[in-house]
């Protein structure tokens, strides 16, 4: 064996190391970040999903719960007989059979989301992030066309 036979082998080894450390990182910080932007209002999601579940099933004073009320303790602003109004099968969009959510964004305490009830849009929903109640949302998600 010569003696510069070995010569670059280690810095080669450390390049091809140091690469691919590099695209191992990048790759972790861009799946994180779609991971992150993909489900951070996932509990939120969750929440207005059991609630329209609820409603398809016709349990209302179950839903009712979800706003923060019961028939015990009815919340002063919504009584159960409003809810009914808006939600009962007697309400403007009759009985839940289909939904589906939309966009979802964050604003200030709570989450927005757009919900789609028997096929037509419905008022976006607000779920508050600390107490998970649900409510209609006192803002509008943005257009985006």
């Amino acid at each position: 064996m010569e003696y510069l036979d070995g010569y670059g082998i280690a810095d080669a080894r450390r390049e091809r190391l140091f690469k691919g450390a590099a695209i191992t990182l990048l790759a972790t910080v861009i799946v994180g970040s779609l991971l992150y932007v993909w489900f951070k209002n996932y509990p939120e999601e969750r929440r207005v999903k059991q609630f329209l579940e609820q409603l398809e099933a016709g349990n209302f004073e179950q839903a009712y719960t979800f706003w923060g009320c019961s028939l015990e303790q009815p919340c002063p602003t919504y009584p159960y007989d409003a809810f009914l109004v808006d939600w009962g099968a007697q309400s403007p969009l009759g009985a839940v059979k289909s939904f589906s959510l939309g966009r979802s964004s964050e604003q200030g305490t709570g989450v927005i989301i757009e919900v789609d009830i028997n096929g037509k849009p419905h008022p976006e929903l607000w779920v508050e992030k600390k107490s998970g109640v649900v409510g209609f949302s006192p803002y509008r998600l943005k257009k985006i066309f």
